[in-house]
């Protein structure tokens, strides 16, 4: 089996650079935007409380940017903990957060040089001062020179020649060796240096790697820079935040959010009527739909945001690392059928997604799968497999060497709807001679194991179009299929320091095109989200960007 420093980005993951699209950076730093436009709170809105905040995940580890506990709920949980210099609002946009960044500015396009003003009030909840040694840690975890510590990715950071403090700290500056156009993205979260050192016995790297895997942490070390902390955690249980009394910001109005963690989605409904939970974001299946809907008092909303659903072709497979037995899973597929049962169940705009760097409505989008895999063809199917010296069995599978085509289709259970999609794929596969067997796994640990040959799970995002370089370049921290081609990582390459956004969209669309020929991946649908939560809470919007908790400060009890 490959063990590699990648992971499930989630369902998959939602720190920055794993999967995230959209603009970025002008030449003023004023593109972070203000924040005004997302304020959801008001005047009549009153402090203290608790909300119950149902997780369809139990984090591994508080720190979610380790290769090998990088999970959506991950950044959810601790967002607002360890929060960084911008968000994304529900419109993809980055907003700055002026609580701890005054300041943001690009002040030399040669050297490319980033300057943040920290917030001079700005301490992490022990009272040690938030300053330059906090984001020159943040960097040196995630640029790939020390390859002791294991970071999700790089991507970003490991253009960035060096980061100083001056001013007491207070102002960093970050000088890139290489140009890189998403700068503005980068350090989207902050991590205490003093305590993660502390949480390593003294060493930073295993403070990184291991100080915060959620069977040993000491919760002392969890200190907050934002407006919640971390107060409890109960392993297989739940975990509690409280709000922070030392965040110099403005405060949460809640007291206290506790996240149960209910990992069978199809138990939230329940939990809901019970009063067991007040919000929820499970994925959207029908029945559960259908039950959350005919709560009283529970208020939901359906979206489609960056969160897609696909499947990963392994490399290392002795069938699937032949290009035409992946082109011919491809065309056995019929997409259009398993949009149709699924997602279509809950929206008209539900329809196959034919590009990986970017999604239906965005200007840039490009369907650039349709030619070749738009309409199912069994047929096609079958004659790539015999082009490739493969030969039917009197059971009408193909072989090939006296090795019978068999492959597992594998995500993580319990996912009701990721269970219809494989039972959907089995049987389309048989009738073009492809034999698939259901292996479920309960944990995404087989991706980073490579433990698998058809993966079938989800990539989500926001707003920074390299999020998608180690997801697909050569040996990227991500690229679960361990697929390689040249002329793609010379595109990100292109891309990643081309500040042109048109130039840059014609790149991401000619890597997306390469890909599709290659095809060690094939998108299937974006992924219906569902945001439930009870009326006598102000506040919960959608937010396909960055998830159920990304205005949780801003939670009141009516």
């Amino acid at each position: 089996m490959r063990s590699k420093r990648g992971v499930w980005r989630l369902l998959a993951l939602l720190t920055v650079f794993s999967l995230i699209l959209a603009a970025c950076g002008g030449d003023d730093g004023d593109e972070t935007g203000g924040g005004e436009e997302t304020e959801t709170t008001t005047e009549d809105q009153k402090s203290g409380g608790t909300v119950i905040l149902a997780a369809e995940q139990e984090p591994e580890s508080l720190n979610w940017l380790t290769s090998a506990h990088n999970t959506a709920w991950g950044s959810y949980i601790m967002g607002w903990v360890w929060p960084g210099a911008w968000y994304a609002d529900p419109k993809g946009e980055k907003v700055q957060n002026k609580d701890l960044v005054t300041s943001v500015e690009l002040t030399s396009e040669d050297p490319q040089t980033v300057v943040y003003k920290i917030n001079k009030d700005a301490v992490w909840s022990d009272g040690t001062p938030i300053t330059a040694d906090d984001f020159k840690y943040y960097w040196e975890a995630q640029n790939g020179k020390n390859e002791a510590y294991q970071p999700a990715g790089t991507t970003g950071y490991e253009d960035i020649e060096s980061v100083e403090g001056s001013d007491n700290g207070k102002t960093v500056t970050v000088k890139f060796a290489k140009k890189f156009a998403d700068w503005d993205a980068l350090f989207d979260f902050l991590l205490p240096a003093h305590a993660f050192a502390k949480a390593g016995g003294g060493d930073p790297i295993k403070g990184f790697n291991e100080g915060f895997v959620t069977e040993t942490v000491d919760l002392a070390n969890a200190v907050s820079g934002g407006p919640f902390k971390v107060t409890d955690f109960k392993r297989g249980q739940s975990m509690t935040l409280e709000k922070n009394e030392k965040y110099w910001g403005k405060p949460a109005f809640l007291d206290k959010i506790i996240i149960p963690f209910i990992t069978d989605a199809t138990q939230q409904p329940a939990a809901l009527e019970n009063k067991e939970a007040d919000v929820a974001f499970p994925q959207a299946q029908i029945d559960l739909v259908q039950q959350v809907k005919a709560i009283q008092g529970i208020t939901s909303e359906i979206g489609f945001g960056t969160f897609w659903e696909h499947l990963d072709f392994n490399f290392e497979n002795q069938h699937l690392g032949v290009k035409e037995v992946r082109q011919a899973v491809g065309k056995a597929i019929d997409r259009q059928e398993i949009v149709k049962r699924l997602p279509g169940q809950f929206s008209d705009e539900a329809k196959v997604l034919d590009n990986r760097i970017f999604k239906p409505g965005q200007d840039a989008y490009k369907a650039n799968g349709a030619k070749e895999y738009g309409k199912r063809d069994v047929a096609g199917a079958k004659k790539l497999l015999e082009q490739a010296g493969y030969a039917a069995g009197p059971d009408g599978i193909y072989a090939k060497g006296g090795n019978k085509l068999t492959l597992r289709i594998t995500w993580r259970d319990p996912n009701p709807r990721r269970q219809q999609t494989a039972q959907l794929l089995q049987a389309q596969l048989k009738e073009a001679g492809i034999d698939a067997q259901l292996a479920p796994q309960p944990s995404f640990a087989f991706l980073d194991e490579g433990n698998f040959d058809i993966a079938l799970f989800g990539w989500t995002g926001g707003t920074v179009l390299s999020s998608n370089t180690s997801i697909y370049e050569t040996d990227g921290g991500q690229n679960h299929a361990g697929h390689s081609n040249k002329q793609v990582d010379e595109l990100f390459a292109k891309a990643n320091v081309e500040f042109d956004q048109d130039e840059r969209e014609d790149m991401m669309n000619q890597i997306d095109t390469l890909l599709w020929a290659d095809l060690p991946t094939l998108p299937l649908f974006q992924v219906p989200e569902l945001l439930a939560y009870r009326d006598t809470i102000q506040g919960p919007k959608y937010n396909g960007f960055q998830g159920p908790t990304w205005n949780a400060h801003q939670w009141s009890l009516k």
